[in-house]
């Protein structure tokens, strides 16, 4: 299993090994049955500034690079391999 705490300041890289980031926030959708499926790992400058403070607003909520949870291809201690397709998406 994988816990919210393993996630939240690991490094993020290419699987050639550009570094993106860290990872700041996690993204995730309750379908209502009790469960939380992870939706994608906020990295960038502006992620962690959404992290800090925080709100409600559409802006705070969609801030920082959100990288899709399907782009990862492995989890290593304190790194997140993602695909390299990730580095070129805007």
């Amino acid at each position: 299993m994988i816990r919210a705490s393993d996630l939240i300041g690991a490094v993020t890289r290419t699987e050639s090994g550009e570094r993106l980031g860290r990872v700041h926030d996690l993204r995730a959708h309750s379908p209502g049955d009790g469960r939380w499926l992870l939706m994608g790992l906020v990295t960038g400058p502006k992620g962690v500034l959404a992290r800090f403070q925080g709100g409600e607003e559409e802006e705070a909520i969609r801030a920082g690079k959100v990288i899709p949870w399907e782009a990862v291809v492995r989890l290593e201690e304190g790194v997140v391999i993602v695909r390299d397709e990730v580095a070129a998406a805007p």
